[in-house]
């Protein structure tokens, strides 16, 4: 079962298919391609596909859909929690016995973090430690 995008001598149609889409008859120019509807990221996931007065929408992005939408023809947007961490500002230290660079990252609540092995078996590092110094 899939939703797919058919676009004829310029006329665009969202069709359903059981199976393998077939069309009879086709045109000498057709373009087809599944078609998916891309919502933004909600605390709910992928939200629900509901019908109200005659009409099928995405909830809650309220997207009006094909009325044999699935949640799988259903694309989220933005990852989830992907604004917690936006890192706005990150610092660059090399590694003083190997070709490794580490990175300090400060998140949006402006918690520091650093991918060297010390920062995640201790929850601190050197690095973090002279961010702190240099930026506070």
């Amino acid at each position: 079962m899939a939703l797919w995008k058919v676009n004829c001598n310029g006329k665009e149609e969202i069709v359903f298919s059981e199976g393998a889409l077939s069309i009879k008859n086709p045109p000498a120019y057709m373009n087809v391609k599944r078609h998916i509807y891309t919502v933004r990221f909600s605390n709910i996931g992928k939200g629900a596909i509901m019908t109200s007065r005659g009409k099928t929408y995405h909830v809650p992005s309220w997207t009006e859909v094909h009325p044999q939408t699935t949640l799988d023809d259903i694309m989220v947007e933005k990852k989830p929690f992907e604004e917690i961490f936006v890192e706005p500002k990150s610092w660059k230290f090399e590694s003083g016995s190997s070709d490794k660079v580490y990175t300090v990252k400060e998140n949006k609540q402006g918690v520091l973090s650093c991918d060297c092995w010390g920062y995640i078996a201790h929850r601190n590092c050197k690095h973090v430690k002279e961010v702190r110094l240099c930026t506070h």
